[in-house]
Order: C-alpha cells, then sequence, then structure tokens
C-alpha cells in the first residue's frame, strides 16, 4: 500500500489542509498552556473531540491528564484506563477512548504514532472484543500501537514514504512536525481518499 501513496505522492498531500499543519504546530508549541480554556478549544477542534460528544468530567480528566503526562512519564494503558473511568455517559456506559490516549501521548512525545480509524483501516486492525475484560482489550489496542512505532521507523529508515514525505515539506513547509507525524497523515489522507472514492479508478486495488 506505500506504493500507492508514492504512486499518488502529490493527490495525498493535497488533500492535507494547510492549517491541519499550522493548527498542529501551535498546539504542539503551546502545551504547557493546556490549563486554558484557548488551548483546550483550540486542541478539541483540532483532533475532532467534540464529535465525540463527551461529557464535562471527561474533558476535565483528559486535559488533567495531559498535563500530569507533560511533568512525569505515564504509560498508554495507564492514560487508557483514566480516559475510560471519565468516559461514563449519562446512561452509564463506559467506552474505551484509545484513539484520545494515543493523541495525549503524542502531545508529549511527538513521534509516537496516533491511531483512529483510518490507521487502523490501512493496517487491516479490528478490535477484538469476544469474551475479554477491558485490561485484555487495552493490552490489544496498546499491542498494535507498537506495532505501529515499529513501523514507522521501518518505513522511515527503508525510505518507503519519501516521495511523498518530501512533497509534503515542499507543499506544507513544517516547521514542527516529525516524520512519524508526517507518515501518520499521509496514511490518513490516503485513507480518507480511498473510502471518498477520490483516487482514479482502474488504478487502486484495496480491501
Amino acid at each position: 500500500m506505500y506504493s500507492l501513496i508514492n504512486q499518488f505522492a502529490e493527490m495525498v498531500v493535497g488533500a492535507i489542509p494547510h492549517n491541519h499543519v499550522t493548527d498542529y504546530e501551535w498546539l504542539i508549541q503551546n502545551v504547557a498552556q493546556v490549563g486554558t480554556q484557548d488551548y483546550q478549544k483550540k486542541y478539541r477542534l483540532y483532533w475532532a473531540m467534540n464529535v465525540a460528544q463527551l461529557s464535562p468530567p471527561f474533558y476535565s480528566a483528559y486535559f488533567g491528564a495531559l498535563g500530569d503526562a507533560l511533568k512525569q512519564t505515564t504509560t498508554l494503558s495507564d492514560v487508557t484506563h483514566v480516559l475510560y473511568n471519565a468516559s461514563a455517559r449519562r446512561d452509564g456506559r463506559q467506552s474505551l477512548q484509545f484513539s484520545f490516549a494515543t493523541k495525549l501521548l503524542h502531545m508529549t512525545n511527538p513521534v509516537l504514532p496516533v491511531f483512529d480509524s483510518q490507521i487502523a483501516g490501512f493496517y487491516f486492525f479490528q478490535e477484538t472484543t469476544t469474551g475479554l475484560n477491558l485490561q485484555e482489550r487495552i493490552n490489544g489496542f496498546v499491542a498494535f500501537h507498537d506495532f505501529l512505532v515499529q513501523e514507522y521507523a521501518r518505513v522511515l529508515k527503508s525510505g518507503l514514504l519519501a516521495k511523498p514525505i518530501l512533497e509534503y515539506y515542499r507543499k506544507l513547509n513544517p516547521q514542527h512536525v516529525t516524520d512519524e507525524k508526517i507518515v501518520d497523515s499521509l496514511i490518513w489522507a490516503f485513507v480518507g481518499l480511498l473510502r471518498k472514492g477520490a483516487l482514479p479508478k482502474g488504478q487502486v486495488a484495496y480491501r
């Protein structure tokens, strides 16, 4: 699939809005302001948190956890537990907010991959929930995230996405974006184009 991202490098990079880069860089550079309403508002908008319609207590716990993670090392498993405990909706149901957990840790270490449905779809990852308890579910997600860490390192070392990465730098001129984040953005944009049917028909074989 990396070959297809290379094949459609200009189209993939073209699907990434310039403000996707500038807004991200502002968040990275100003992460110490995590306790302010302005920062949290921009953060929630950038990472599409408002769409999830989570509760005020969740957001309070989330940004509290981000502030803590900036001061002391934590694990993805621990962050996921914190967010799960804060995720209760009005009917009492709780949800595993693993994507937001990875985004939280990414803000403390920008070389870490971000998990979302686009990335999961690209690598054909599907959660198995049958018969699993909460910790086992979290372990499955964390194991996939560990795979992403290793895979992104391999992609960068082997130059598997060298062409679209160069196109990203040429067109979007990032100043504070890691190559790992660029890989994430390229895959995210590519899968988005696939799902919209926006790539030239007859040239893509994807299932």
